[in-house]
């Protein structure tokens, strides 16, 4: 039995569910119809026994499970709405109307005793009622509502993965049946391979973000991998004790803030996930507080809105502290209150204030009362003693900032007896600071609660590497002659010593080298080089980071020069723009240049969502300290820095293109983020990147430099060439790739490991070249790009291409059609002249017929009797064997009785087809009886077949082993862009022939000669 998804990855998820306390059926045991989405009897049941005051009031518990089915059904007018209506009557906040009209609210799961609940999982759960019937691979089920579907797919094919699953829920399932996605928590895609998880439509995407992987943080990325990956994400995810929390406390909603937007649900991911447990268990136990370290992008302010609402939601915590907790979330800057705010009344949060001033912080903190309170760390200035409650917990993001000194004692001091928890991605441990003293629980290893590191994040696709590209700015300097030139100014100028003194220093300032014009000008014209040549065409945008607001507005001016000396323009014609984010005074001592670019935080957003847009010609951000850090921009593809920065500051500035983004036109996905350092930072850069280690076990270093990215390809490059030792990599030619296919045999581990590593390859080619290291290896690259071509299998991101390309080409085809209208049908009368009884009699001699008279039949009759014949001797020999050759000659015969009925206004075409077909059954059957393999494969697919024969003519001798791979190419590429009539026009004509030239190129094959010509006619005469 060879390998399936039922056999294998789906086998595995019923079998740990069991070990995790669900009670396994199949789908049929189920006691519901087909039609139905909840197990209704078991719905009641928990229903009665968690609100026992219905037990006696049946009308009552009958007008709860109608409501429950009503919302239900309501999935057809909208998923998520129905998905948001579901999850908080699940939860028990909503108050369902009794028979005497009250509003009472119902339990409908235990969330504090597991126990008192029903868990079912259920494989191949069939649901009827729409087009037709759909079966779920794997169903989890509480108290009968289907929380969670689980789709797999086999874990043994090349052009299958969790995609192709993630696609059936999103396409199909959630589309027909959305019903049975209402009370959905978050579906699971898996080939066995990979595993992933996301809530109700989500858009699937091989390198999704909101398809997200599950874990630990306990597990290394490199250690648990492949299938142990998936095994252990499974057991960790798909338990009650995980599910039940998620939909309890932490599934949030965003709504749509105006017609562009959409409503949509979001999940925790598994770091996220952890911490906000961790910080609710430390609550409930009185610790102090405790430090979250997750790297920059990771999602830290999502966290704190995850863990608030757990906080807020859950009755045990306003019990140990006797009311409703405050939980306070501190930030460094306006605008990232601004941002939290955003990201917090989306996600629903209840009861959130966002003081506008100390006055208003310091009344609603006195005043005690129960939310979430969102402000700046600088609003406590001068607040005092504020409130002594021990049920507010402080949330401070960006935990490395501003948080000590003056700022830090004053929030500390104003709520002494609050519980602490910092969010950072760049802790920081020298003499005179600690983060982890600071925040970190005595009792957390290395005073640390949860450690998410930047290989896991990068593992998981959270964030990407980035790229450190060294420049070198370089100049000459005449030390004595300037030496000369300043003591004759000192002279000139009657300077004493001192004078002397303070003026060389200030000239010896880095600004000085910095604001030079000729470098400025230097520096400029290589950015918009490099944004041209390596970021530009990929969609992303450009942050610069300059010393000072002066150099600001200077290398402003530069690189707007520069683009419009390189017309530097967008795709639809507009010229690059250059913006400018940085802190301007409005005073009288503000210079002019400066305050044009004075923003109101309006504008500012303004300017934020314009560089977001792809298509929107503001390329170019510079900036000097805004922006450098809390800035979340993922279409930003490069930093270029010429700022001295070290250590946190450094890395949060450096990590700003670390964020995954997809471009929404052509599809591509950012592989890594790009900074560009001509301050020459490599040195700080390792060290910032490295930060203080929690132990020595731990490797962090995920940004390097293009050189060593170079290395690396190279290594790879050396390690995949083994398996073509010996060949000619310089050798192009039909022998040299025959020979490769042997190497790398279908089905074998050296072709998987071959796909899999050219594919990382060719990820670092496209973005290195042109790299210089990389010239002396283009030619194997080149080579081995061919190879990969020649055997390369489906990409699953080509499900995708229609869904984004589809309107498009149907618009392309549209405006290409020209003379459409409607012809009548010729009549179906058949004429049998006397080329026709001539081909009939043919027919019959070839089937060895008794003879007729075929003249004093009716004309239909004839084709009826010709393919009768024919058939009566497919049918004998049907039933005596299986080959594949007689079975596609009953296909033909299918096709040309359908021919016949339909369309037989050339009756002499319709025969000599039937006389090919009896002529070929004839020959099957000397092919059987004499063995000939190779003429019934032909038979079999008689193009293919033809092609194999011609292609295999034409082939240098002894290597004919991948002479089928071409024939099918030909054949699957001529059958794509060939259409009825193409041979009867120029462009039709032209397009064959170049696709056909193109397959011989990639197979060594010469373009020109016998084996073109031949394949030519014969795709001209057949296809």
């Amino acid at each position: 039995m060879g390998w399936t998804e039922a056999s294998t990855i789906q086998r595995s998820l019923l079998e740990w569910a069991e070990e995790a306390g669900w009670e396994r059926l199949q789908g049929d045991e189920l006691p519901r119809d087909e039609h139905d989405v909840v197990v209704e009897d078991w719905a009641r049941e928990a229903l009665l026994a968690l609100n026992p005051e219905l037990v006696h009031d049946s009308e009552s518990a009958d007008l709860v499970l109608h409501e429950l089915n009503q919302a239900v059904l309501d999935a057809h007018n909208g998923l998520v709405a129905a998905n948001e209506r579901l999850t908080v009557m699940l939860r028990g906040d909503h108050s369902f109307t009794t028979i005497d009209g009250r509003h009472v609210p119902r339990r409908l799961i235990d969330f504090e005793d597991l126990n008192n609940n029903r868990f079912t999982v259920a494989d191949e759960v069939t649901i009827n009622g729409a087009t037709k019937p759909r079966r779920f691979d794997v169903v989890y089920y509480v108290n009968g509502f289907p929380l969670v579907v689980a789709e797999t797919k086999t874990p043994v094919k090349h052009q299958v993965s969790w995609v192709n699953a993630a696609r059936d829920l999103h396409d199909v399932y959630e589309e027909e049946y959305p019903n049975f996605f209402a009370t959905n928590v978050f579906n699971v895609a898996t080939e066995g391979l990979e595993f992933r998880m996301a809530p109700i439509r989500a858009v699937p995407d091989p390198d999704s973000e909101v398809w997200a992987p599950w874990g630990s943080t306990e597990d290394g990325p490199k250690i648990v991998t492949g299938p142990a990956r998936v095994e252990r994400a499974a057991r960790l995810l798909l338990r009650p004790e995980i599910i039940l929390p998620i939909l309890k406390d932490l599934v949030m909603f965003r709504h749509a803030r105006d017609a562009s937007e959409v409503d949509i649900k979001f999940l925790p991911r598994y770091p996220q996930f952890e911490a906000a447990l961790a910080i609710h268990a430390k609550v409930l136990a009185g610790r102090p507080g405790g430090l979250i370290w997750h790297h920059q992008g990771s999602g830290k302010t999502e966290l704190m809105a995850f863990a608030a609402a757990r906080l807020l939601r859950d009755d045990a915590v306003t019990e140990k502290f006797g009311s409703a907790p405050t939980v306070i979330v501190i930030a460094d800057r306006k605008d990232l209150v601004r941002q939290t705010a955003e990201m917090f009344e989306t996600a629903g949060m209840p009861r959130m204030s966002v003081p506008r001033n100390r006055r208003e912080l310091h009344a609603l903190l006195r005043n005690g009362e129960p939310g979430v309170v969102i402000t700046t760390v600088h609003k406590f200035a001068e607040a005092g003693h504020l409130n002594n409650r021990s049920n507010i917990v402080v949330l401070v993001d960006e935990a490395h900032r501003s948080q000590e000194g003056k700022f830090g004692d004053a929030w500390r001091a104003a709520v002494p007896n609050a519980k602490f928890f910092g969010a950072t991605g760049t802790a920081i441990e020298d003499k005179d600071r600690s983060t982890f003293k600071l925040f970190g629980d005595p009792d957390d290893p290395d005073f640390v609660m949860s450690r998410y590191t930047p290989e896991q994040s990068i593992a998981d696709g959270f964030t990407k590497p980035v790229i450190v590209e060294g420049r070198s700015v370089g100049f000459n300097l005449d030390k004595e002659a300037l030496d000369e030139a300043f003591d004759e100014l000192a002279t000139e100028e009657g300077l004493d010593e001192e004078e002397k003194v303070f003026l060389s220093g200030k000239a010896s300032h880095i600004e000085t080298i910095l604001s030079n014009p000729e470098r400025v000008a230097a520096v400029c014209a290589d950015i918009v080089d490099h944004f041209l040549t390596y970021v530009a065409p990929l969609g992303q945008k450009a942050q610069v980071v300059a010393y000072n607001q002066r150099l600001v507005i200077a290398y402003t001016r530069a690189i707007e020069a520069e683009l419009e000396r390189r017309a530097a323009v967008m795709p639809d014609g507009r010229l690059r723009e250059v913006g400018v984010v940085m802190h301007v005074a409005d005073s009288k001592e503000t210079p002019k240049e400066h305050k044009k670019h004075l923003l109101t935080p309006e504008q500012e957003e303004a300017l934020k969502r314009r560089f977001k847009k792809v298509d929107d010609p503001m390329s170019f951000i510079v900036v000097t300290a805004k922006w450098m850090t809390g800035f979340n921009a993922p279409i930003e593809g490069v930093l270029y820095l010429d700022k001295p920065a070290k250590d946190t500051n450094l890395f949060q500035t450096i990590t700003r293109p670390n964020r995954p983004w997809k471009n929404p036109v052509t599809g591509q996905r950012k592989d890594f983020g790009r900074v560009v350092d001509y301050i020459g930072l490599a040195r700080a850069i390792g060290k910032a990147v490295v930060g203080p280690k929690v132990n020595d076990d731990e490797d962090e270093l995920n940004v390097t430099d293009a050189s060593k990215l170079a290395g690396k390809f190279v290594a790879d490059l050396t390690r995949l060439l083994h398996l073509f030792d010996g060949i000619d990599t310089g050798d192009s030619s039909f022998e040299s790739l025959a020979e490769a296919h042997e190497r790398i045999p279908e089905g074998g581990s050296q072709r998987t490991e071959f796909i899999e590593t050219y594919v990382a390859l060719q990820t670092v080619w496209e973005f290195l070249d042109p790299h210089p290291m990389l010239r002396p290896f283009q030619g194997q690259y080149f080579w081995l790009a061919k190879v990969y071509e020649s055997i390369r299998p489906k990409d699953v991101s080509k499900t995708f291409l229609w869904a984004r390309l589809g309107a498009k080409t149907t618009d392309l085809i549209h405006g290409h059609m020209t003379d459409v209208g409607v012809k009548s049908m010729p009549s179906k009368t058949v004429t049998l002249d006397a080329a026709g009884l001539a081909l009939v009699k043919k027919i019959a001699e070839q089937l060895k017929l008794s003879e007729r008279q075929t003249s004093e039949s009716k004309a239909d009759d004839v084709y009826q009797e010709v393919l009768d014949s024919i058939e009566a001797r497919l049918r004998r020999r049907l039933a005596d064997t299986e080959s594949p050759a007689y079975r596609s000659l009953a296909e033909r015969i299918e096709k040309l009785r359908a021919k016949a009925i339909e369309n037989v206004q050339d009756s002499l075409a319709f025969l000599e087809e039937a006389l090919k077909i009896a002529q070929d059954v004839v020959a099957a059957d000397r092919a059987a009886e004499q063995g000939d393999q190779g003429t019934l494969d032909r038979l079999a697919d008689p193009k293919r077949g033809a092609l194999t024969q011609i292609v295999a003519e034409n082939t240098p001798p002894g290597l004919h082993k991948i002479v089928p791979d071409i024939a099918s190419r030909i054949d699957s590429i001529v059958v794509e862009v060939a259409y009825a009539g193409w041979s009867a026009s120029d462009a039709g004509d032209k397009r064959v022939r170049r696709e056909l030239r193109s397959v011989l190129k990639e197979y060594g094959l010469p373009i020109k000669g016998e084996l073109f010509d031949r394949t030519y006619e014969y795709v001209r005469e057949n296809y």
